[in-house]
């Protein structure tokens, strides 16, 4: 599954910049977010080829978004960038080994998007 970032998590004075708020296509309602609660994202970073895994904590809002958790800090490119939503750990070391053979960005994000897009 395929979704955008829309936002840090974030409060009146502080940005929390591990915590991202996701959108996933097909999820419009807050019952449908919670069923994605402790399942891995996987963003890739435009520049190099870096990958972050983050998990999904908690609902957001009503219509279907949820707040994601990373260990480490996201940098601002994340903001509007697609995000995959990985269904079990195999899956993840797959996709991987994938990335590392892989000789640029383009060819890892068309990899990711494809594969994405067939499950």
């Amino acid at each position: 599954m395929i979704g955008v970032v829309v936002n840090y998590r974030r409060g009146r004075h502080i940005i929390r910049n591990n915590q991202i708020i996701v959108h996933f296509e097909n999820i419009s309602s807050r019952g449908e977010a919670s069923k994605l609660i402790g399942k891995k994202v996987l963003w890739v970073s435009p520049g190099k080829k870096k990958f972050f895994i983050g998990r999904v904590a908690t609902p957001h809002g009503s219509n279907g978004n949820v707040r994601v958790v990373f260990r480490k800090g996201l940098p601002g490119q994340i903001i509007g960038d697609a995000v995959f939503l990985v269904e079990d750990f195999e899956q993840l070391k797959e996709l991987q080994e994938k990335i590392k053979s892989a000789k640029d960005i383009n060819q890892i994000r068309k990899f990711l998007f494809e594969f994405f897009r067939s499950s």
